[in-house]
């Protein structure tokens, strides 16, 4: 007998990816238009930098904290919560433009942005159908790309006509549309049927801020990020270095272009065939994309190593989350997002620091090509560190542990 679909698309679904899609734009455009003003008021380049230095730290610190503090409290209410703590965050910015008191405003909002990430990936995780695990954590991945994307879009054209005081009332309606969006939201903890007490129960407190079973996706998604921090940041100056000025900007354009497809039916594969069939030709691609990226000397060179870079771009990401969520019980899942949030975010400063010595000693060119044994060493990473894995399934009598030793997982 064929098996009946859940459904995906639920209401309080696409209230997550409304609300999530919106948040993310919001943050970005704050995220790109501050070094922006900084240059208006200050001649010192640096402090742009300090302020991005302290809102990511100010975020992995709460990180450690965020998915205990989620698994004791009503996600709703701490949504809530949240989403006013953040939008009074931006509000703030408007008391005084003294630089030591931005700095400071930036890290309260690394702490907002941290609960509320946290959040909303813990809830859509929560929300999706287990049969659909990996298309529904894909297309919520979609949104918040989308929302990255997009966000220093629009900060960067707003910013050349209008002013940093105006783009910030611009950012609180768009963040009052996502408290709005909060307000219909449900709370949403692991099912009692999904439940199982027995691994957690009577666990130190630290065992809810780290779990080793999702050691290897996080340091998979981390070493993806580290290369994402060198196109992020040094995509412009590699454009100056080759000659093509603004025209390097099509790299993004194809990046993206390749990501939505690829994602449109990545899911739809994990969820049939497990992720093996996915981690491994995109690091593979990834690699590919890098190393001729490094050696272009054409736009065309360029936008064909965006498209295969999207494709890692698309794939490593939320799939490494989606198999991540496989690992642990339900109740766990909060503790197996904010991993990957604090991987994630170590995975970027790292890159951006450590690429950008690589760039000043080799060029950005060569960086990039050496950029590519990153992502060999994910593929290393993936094909011998994923060989006994336990999984965590439904059936028909409830909850079960599924042990996997074959070298073939999902």
């Amino acid at each position: 007998m064929g098996k009946i679909k859940v459904k995906l698309w639920t209401n309080q679904y696409v209230i997550i990816i409304a609300l999530s899609l919106v948040m993310f734009a919001s943050f970005y455009m704050i995220t790109a238009g501050f070094p922006i003003f900084v240059s208006s008021i200050s001649d010192n380049p640096t402090i742009a930098g300090i302020m991005t230095t302290t809102l990511m730290t100010a975020s992995l610190i709460t990180r450690f904290f965020a998915s205990v503090i989620i698994q004791k409290v009503n996600m709703k209410l701490l949504l809530i919560i949240s989403m006013i703590y953040f939008i009074g965050t931006i509000g703030l910015t408007f008391l005084s433009d003294a630089i030591w008191f931005l700095i400071f405003i930036r890290a309260l909002q690394g702490i907002g942005f941290c609960m509320l990430t946290t959040l909303v990936f813990t809830m859509s995780s929560n929300i999706v159908p287990k049969s659909r695990l990996g298309e529904g954590i894909v297309f919520f991945a979609m949104s918040t790309s989308v929302g990255t994307t997009i966000g220093p879009l629009i900060a960067i054209s707003y910013l050349s006509n209008y002013s940093f005081q105006s783009m910030l009332m611009l950012t609180l309606g768009l963040m009052a549309f996502s408290f709005v969006c909060s307000l219909f939201t449900k709370n949403s903890p692991v099912s009692k049927e999904e439940a199982s007490p027995q691994e957690t129960k009577n666990e130190p407190f630290y065992k809810y801020m780290f779990d080793k079973r999702v050691l290897l996706p996080c340091i998979l998604v981390s070493f993806n990020y580290m290369t994402i921090a060198g196109t992020v940041n040094f995509m412009g100056a590699f454009g100056k270095e080759i000659n093509v000025g603004g025209s390097i900007s099509q790299f993004f354009i194809a990046q993206g272009i390749a990501m939505v497809v690829v994602r449109a039916f990545s899911g739809k594969i994990f969820d049939r065939f497990g992720h093996r069939i996915l981690i491994i030709p995109a690091a593979s691609s990834g690699a590919a994309g890098l190393l001729l990226l490094g050696f272009a000397a054409s736009m065309w060179m360029v936008i064909v190593a965006g498209v295969l870079f999207g494709i890692a771009f698309a794939v490593i990401h939320p799939i490494s989350q989606a198999w991540a969520l496989t690992l642990v019980p339900p109740e766990k899942k909060a503790t197996a997002n904010s991993m990957l949030l604090i991987f994630i975010d170590s995975g970027m400063a790292i890159g951006s620091v450590l690429l950008g010595i690589l760039a000043g000693r080799v060029g950005y060119g060569m960086m990039f090509s050496f950029t590519a044994a990153i992502m060999v060493i994910i593929l290393v990473l993936y094909l011998f560190g994923n060989r006994k894995k336990v999984t965590f399934g439904t059936s028909k009598k409830g909850p079960s542990l599924q042990k996997q030793t074959r070298l073939r997982a999902g």
